[in-house]
């Protein structure tokens, strides 16, 4: 049965639907009326409430996905469609040891969690100590807490306080400054994945990692539409989630002494405007 503290999805439709902690008292309001927590708490995941109005309401149990775009924002969050070719394109497995670059909302933190658990760990860096304090309350609201270590630190002057972890995220505006660090941190052969919204931001960021120590370098846009299917016929709907991000992937190689991607031709590329020639590509 559903317990006090659990978080539970409140559902009518798509137009009605609550991401909701459930008290032992009170009740929680909607425009189609009031759902009695006590009403709740008797139910099993699965079943059904009912407000004063006679509008039902399906007790379910939230997805990831439901945890990730309910997250309290201070800034714009990965969105599922993006979060699940993160995972896919990197090793990212019970027992991981990841570092995200850019604890934003909480929003993928809360992803990274979840995969992770219960002997891996999530070390989530962040410069804005406001941004960080809000990721940490949304990890704590999830009840992850314990899989996360969260840092207000600038990694392109301090580096990363990780070595050899098993994946490496990057959602800030110039990830092409952390190429570096970032080489540093991740084991060998193991992947890193950059987020930009701009096609100047990938032209950038490539060309860093391609003198940087990475290999097997490639960009993605994920699109997703949903289906309207309705008994006069199916069809996509007028609306999608377009473009919300560019993903670049990338495989860390080893550096020998002489190769451009050495530190301080890293430094120097970050200083210049990267060249238009994106060799590979």
């Amino acid at each position: 049965m559903v317990k006090p503290g659990d978080i539970v999805y409140l559902y009518h439709s798509e137009r009605m639907k609550y991401l909701v902690e459930v008290p032992e008292k009170g009740h929680f309001s909607t425009h189609r009326g009031n759902i009695q927590f006590e009403d709740v708490l008797k139910q099993d995941l699965g079943g059904t409430v009912q407000t004063q109005m006679g509008f039902r309401f399906h007790i379910l149990k939230p997805t990831l996905s439901d945890l990730e775009m309910k997250v309290r924002r201070t800034t714009t969050i990965v969105y599922p469609k993006d979060a699940g070719m993160m995972l896919l394109q990197t090793v990212i497995h019970p027992g991981a040891r990841v570092i995200e670059c850019g604890s934003g909302s909480g929003a993928l933190t809360t992803i990274l969690a979840n995969f992770v658990r219960p002997g891996g760990r999530v070390f989530s860096y962040e410069r804005r100590p406001e941004f960080s304090a809000n990721s940490q309350a949304n990890v704590k609201r999830y009840g992850l807490a314990e899989y996360c270590e969260f840092f207000v630190r600038d990694p392109e002057h301090e580096g990363f306080e990780q070595e050899e972890v098993d994946a490496l995220l990057l959602d800030l505006p110039e990830p092409w400054t952390l190429v570096w660090a970032s080489h540093r941190a991740l084991k060998g052969g193991y992947a890193l994945v950059a987020i930009v919204p701009t096609v100047e931001q990938v032209r950038k960021t490539v060309s860093a990692l391609e003198i940087g120590g990475f290999a097997r370098i490639r960009a993605k846009e994920m699109l997703e539409r949903s289906i309207l299917v309705r008994h006069s016929g199916i069809r996509p709907a007028d609306r999608m989630v377009a473009h919300t991000v560019y993903l670049i992937f990338a495989h860390k190689v080893m550096l020998l002494p002489a190769d451009p991607g050495a530190r301080g031709a890293v430094r120097h590329q970050q200083a210049e405007e990267p060249s238009d020639d994106l060799a590979g590509s």
